[in-house]
């Protein structure tokens, strides 16, 4: 990737002061390095006379001491570009960075396998005498961008600069790999909310994913090991609460796969391990395991381990290569190693040394040329010197690496939450199970009969349901079709207060759900957890909507049969019911709702046809959602839009539902204060 390097050239107190700068000009000159392309040129000077010249520039301002110039470099990624592309980055880079008021001496190099560029210029600005001023973070916010730019030009790689704009105090490694996990959480989080029936169910399918959530306006995620919070709707638009209940509604699962970050595991004969090349083995096969059921194990929590398992590869090759059977192997490998990285090591000052004793030792031309003429064999020499260099060191610290992790906590915690018994064949991703939404409610239909009830007992209040159900109320609700049902509701409530003559209306359904809670508790543990939530709150039979009380009945009931539960394992427990039970609530005041507004509609004759001209003030009176929170009434307006099949589109919908929102807030707020008058 295309990256700025950049130095100083101080002044030299043993010869002439600018000798540094002089000896940096002719070096990026030779022709040896500028190859066949010999792409070198100056700005303000010629190339050939550009320490004379900048020289000439320090005696006219009197500024000959301290820094003399300083030296840029251009590198790209090996095997792009070409050596006119980076002469023109270069000579761009140059102008614009400097903006034409210095020497400088640009040259392209092409001895090496990638191509760079050398840029020398003055320290002394030749329009105003003032000395070229470099400040700390100049690199990321001045000089790194330009290169950025002009690479992304030729469709270069690139390093990122923008890391520095992002939360300070974040070294660059952590920051690229919070970049990273921004592209994990994206990807997870949308295949989580194609798969979620609701806003609820969306949080807890992030939670059982392995992040951290944080709700309040917006919603933002954290995988252990982040610095920060990252804010979903800033990564991407479709998690703006508005477009997650889109995904959630019309969003295809089968047509978004979860992301497999980990790679394919080596074909191995597993017999033929032994014990610790299998442990090296399982390593891998853990995480491999953690993403294809990632729910069940969290894998948004192992994102760091993830990230390495092109290293946990490294070191499982590395043992088998070597048939290391044991941590005393290992130990032993480890000093190999690094004896014969020593012996490399000595093996390449040895070359150094001898070669610069045969460069001083030349005294004619013939001697010259013989030192010149092994420089292609010494170069490639010691190029192989390097890379077998490397290759011990890699392999050095894949071992450190295996040593290190045989006493990590983290490794023991790993082993903890996912134990493995057989390592069975996983060398693909099947399809991932996604947990059920344990906040459904079961869906109730609404029938004529149960929505003149629900209307009933919100004006009876405690009255005798036989005397609620008056003339005006039947003549109110009754049509061609709807005579016998009304009759029948009448019946059945009479018989009602016929069998239940001591209890007041307000207390009917706490009767009614008392009556009919026949499951009891289940005295095992393993019964319990096999229960639905549902099934849960039927069980317990009492008012679970309170966190308080719903943590204090479960306490109690796995203190009765001897379970061994924490504070968090109990809280957690009690979260879960509490919600439910208040999504239930919800559920039923939404159901409530809407048929109330669908009865205004037909009563009023309203046309759902015509709704968006009708004015703000008449639909404001229709759906009357001053008594519902504004994502509850997002639902309520949503359903009725649906029974009604009126189509809108998203942001037409979204807008017509804030002005009636606002409307009824306006008015609810001008009555408040009319009444505290």
């Amino acid at each position: 990737m295309a990256i700025t390097k950049m130095m100083h050239m101080k002044a030299s107190n043993k010869a002439r002061i600018d000798i540094h700068l002089e000896h940096s000009i002719n070096y990026i000159l030779q022709p040896k390095k500028l190859g066949e392309a010999n792409l070198a040129g100056g700005i303000n000077c010629l190339p050939e006379m550009a320490y004379t010249q900048m020289k000439a520039t320090k005696q006219m301002f009197g500024k000959q001491g301290g820094r003399q110039g300083y030296h840029f470099v251009i590198s790209l990624k090996p095997g792009e570009g070409t050596p006119k592309i980076l002469y023109d980055i270069a000579m761009r880079f140059a102008k614009e960075a400097f903006r034409g008021e210095y020497e400088a001496v640009v040259a392209v190099h092409t001895d090496r396998n990638h191509l760079h560029a050398h840029i020398v210029i003055n320290s002394v600005n030749m329009i105003t005498g003032y000395k070229f001023q470099c400040h700390k973070g100049d690199w990321k916010y001045r000089f790194q961008p330009i290169t950025n730019k002009l690479c992304e030009e030729y469709g270069l790689h690139i390093t990122p600069a923008e890391y520095s704009q992002e939360p300070k105090n974040m070294a660059r490694p952590q920051w690229e790999r919070e970049q990273v996990f921004t592209k994990w959480i994206e990807q997870d989080a949308r295949f989580c909310a194609v798969n979620a029936e609701s806003m609820e169910h969306f949080i807890f399918l992030l939670e059982k994913a392995g992040f951290e959530v944080k709700q309040g306006e917006h919603i933002a995620v954290k995988v252990p090991g982040m610095k920060r919070f990252k804010r979903l709707d800033t990564i991407s638009d479709d998690f703006s609460r508005e477009n997650l209940e889109v995904l959630f509604k019309y969003g295809e699962p089968e047509l978004i796969a979860p992301i497999a970050h980990t790679t394919s595991l080596p074909v191995v004969r597993k017999a033929c391990l032994s014990p610790y090349q299998k442990k090296c083995y399982t390593r891998m096969y853990r995480l491999r395991l953690a993403e294809k059921k990632r729910f069940s194990y969290g894998s948004a929590y192992l994102y760091e381990q993830i990230q390495k398992l092109h290293e946990l590869q490294e070191e499982y090759l590395v043992v088998v290569k070597y048939d290391v059977r044991s941590f005393a192997d290992l130990y032993r490998l480890k000093q190999r190693l690094q004896h014969a990285d020593d012996e490399l090591c000595k093996t390449q000052k040895e070359m150094y040394r001898d070669r610069a004793v045969w460069k001083r030792s030349c005294k004619t031309e013939e001697e010259v040329s013989a030192f010149e003429a092994s420089e292609d064999d010494y170069r490639e020499r010691l190029e192989q010197l390097k890379l077998q260099k490397k290759d011990i060191r890699d392999k050095l610290k894949a071992v450190v690496r295996c040593l290190e992790r045989d006493g990590s906590l983290k490794e023991a915690e790993l082993e903890l939450r996912i134990p493995v018994d057989e390592l069975d064949d996983i060398t693909e991703m099947y399809q991932v199970e996604v947990p059920e939404n344990p906040y459904r409610v079961p869906e109730v239909e609404m029938t004529a009969a149960s929505v003149l009830k629900m209307d009933m007992e919100e004006t009876c209040k405690g009255e005798d349901v036989a005397e609620a159900v008056s003339e005006n109320v039947m003549a109110e609700c009754l049509d061609a079709s709807g005579t016998e049902l009304l009759e029948g509701l009448v019946s059945e409530s009479a018989d009602i207060v016929e069998t239940r003559e001591d209890v007041p209306f307000g207390e009917l359904d706490t009767v009614t759900a008392d009556t009919d809670k026949k499951d009891e508790l289940p005295s095992d543990k393993d019964d319990y957890m096999r229960l639905s939530v549902a099934e849960k709150v039927r069980c317990y039979g009492c008012d679970m909507n309170d966190i308080e009380n719903a943590f204090d009945v479960v306490k109690s009931y796995f203190e009765s049969v001897g379970m061994n539960a924490g504070f968090d394992e109990i809280y957690e427990e009690a979260k879960l019911l509490a919600d439910y039970s208040a999504r239930g609530e919800a559920e039923h005041l939404i159901s409530r709702k809407v048929e109330q507004i669908l009865q205004r509609m037909d009563v009023w004759g309203v046309n759902p046809e015509q709704l968006i001209r009708y004015p703000v003030y008449v639909l404001s009176e229709v759906f009357d959602l001053t008594d519902v929170d504004y994502y509850t009434g997002i639902k309520v307006f949503g359903t009725v839009m649906d029974r009604k099949g009126v189509h809108l589109g998203q942001q037409e919908k979204y807008e017509l539902y804030e002005k009636i929102y606002e409307e009824g807030m306006r008015e609810k707020k001008q009555d408040n204060i009319k009444g505290g008058r």
